[in-house]
């Protein structure tokens, strides 16, 4: 096997996941600047959290990457001054990130001349697709570029082919897992259309999940419909009707289905990918730390020529997913790649039940997140293993009572014990379905 290996990349939508993805065997994690990335929602990361996070990512030999990578406008650039301000308070203490990912050239721009001691790395928001577009940034001063989804395995082998001849250093991450959008990333106008949240600047409302009914009618049913055709109706728009237009080849928006390269990273070895990078950073602890485990096994074992084990396959298939496919890395993808079912068709097998926040002995301390029962079978994931266990007597963490169930909300814990020995941060899961 080839002695190239490539880094496992985890989403950290906050500090607690953060810790969760290392915990878990990431190598790197992207970290959103809450005035300058997508997924401003759930960004929660602070600026004194900051140096926290950049602090403990050196303290493990892991590596910590920003995110600054809308498409702004010209008032987001107060707060990109603002942000500015700070990394250089940083720097000045020694404390810096090991990359910002940014899509926006004004932005680049600006990151250059104020703060050039930190490296650039190109957002898949930029859409960079083909090797010229690799050489361009690259002569820029930029040292990494995140392939655009679309991009196939015989492509990246193309691309490296020709970065190669052209005596171009660059490093190139690509997505492996997660949710896949319906247009060229950061592109799609059907949110700022719907209910004016614009993609561009981190707020998309996901406006192609929702559920629609299509109307095939004739005037004067609609006004302004000429002849027969199609509309759209949303499920909570009523009376609202966007018209579907087709071509021979059909239509191609709504919901596709989740990437899932975690079998194939032989493939993404040989080709020289030197990130592999996990979508997700709106996602629950529960998803990062699974993700992240996935992954870093999946990747030892790749780099031996082993195949996945049944618990990592189970473990692929516990996690709350549209259904898998493999995106765009083998072609691409035709109805295989579309989720057409309902939303209760999606694989929702197990639910995250819990965290661990304190372990003594045997006697350890959950973080209820589902409702739980005396009797639940349960399963704690660690970083290696997976631990079955049925959850019998437990009690009120607060206040000691014995209890039957137990509800999630306002951090509500529970105690109970466990034989094998756990450690704070470990998730824990809960099958819903027998």
């Amino acid at each position: 096997m080839s002695t190239f290996k490539p880094e496992i990349l985890a989403p950290a939508g906050d500090l607690e996941k953060l810790k969760t993805a290392f915990l878990y065997g990431a190598d790197a994690c992207y970290m959103g600047v809450k005035s300058m990335s997508m997924r401003v929602k759930e960004n929660e990361i602070e600026q004194d959290e900051l140096e926290e996070a950049i602090l403990l990512a050196r303290e493990l030999g892991k590596k910590l990457y920003l995110t600054m990578n809308i498409h702004a406008h010209e008032n987001r650039l107060n707060f990109l001054e603002k942000e500015i301000d700070y990394l250089k308070q940083l720097h000045e203490r020694g404390v810096d990130p090991d990359a910002i990912l940014i899509s926006d050239v004004g932005v680049i721009m600006i990151l250059r001349e104020q703060c050039p001691w930190i490296p650039i790395h190109i957002s898949t928001q930029a859409n960079i697709l083909n090797s010229a577009g690799i050489e361009f940034w690259a002569k820029q001063g930029v040292t990494r570029v995140v392939l655009g989804r679309e991009v196939s395995l015989r492509e990246v082998k193309q691309i490296r082919k020709k970065l190669k001849a052209r005596q171009v250093e660059v490093e190139i991450e690509s997505f492996v897992h997660g949710a896949m959008c319906m247009a060229y990333s950061g592109r799609c106008l059907l949110s700022s259309f719907m209910c004016n949240r614009d993609a561009n600047e981190g707020m998309c409302a996901h406006s192609c999940r929702w559920n629609y009914k299509m109307h095939d009618v004739k005037p004067p049913t609609i006004e302004g419909a000429d002849g027969t055709e199609y509309f759209l109706e949303e499920e909570l728009r009523p009376g609202q009707y966007i018209p579907v237009e087709e071509d021979k080849e059909g239509t191609y928006f709504m919901s596709s289905k989740d990437m899932c390269m975690a079998e194939h990273l032989v493939d993404l070895i040989e080709a020289q990918v030197d990130s592999l990078k996990i979508e997700g950073r709106h996602k629950t602890l529960y998803y990062v730390a699974i993700a992240s485990r996935i992954y870093r096994q999946a990747l030892d074992l790749a780099m031996k020529g082993k195949p996945l084990t049944e618990e990592i396959l189970d473990l692929v298939a516990s996690i709350n997913t549209r259904g898998y496919f493999t995106g765009f890395w083998y072609g691409r993808p035709g109805a295989e790649g579309q989720k057409y079912e309902e939303r209760r068709d999606y694989n929702d097998d197990y639910c995250f039940a819990g965290v661990i926040r304190k372990a003594e002995g045997n006697c350890v301390t959950m973080e209820v997140k589902n409702t739980l029962k005396q009797g639940d079978r349960l399963d704690v994931i660690t970083p290696d293993k997976t631990i079955p266990f049925v959850l019998h007597e437990f009690h009120d963490a607060q206040n000691g009572t014995l209890i039957e169930a137990a509800h999630p909300g306002q951090g509500f814990r529970i105690t109970f014990t466990i034989e094998q020995p756990l450690q704070v941060g470990y998730v824990v899961r809960k099958k819903k379905r027998s």
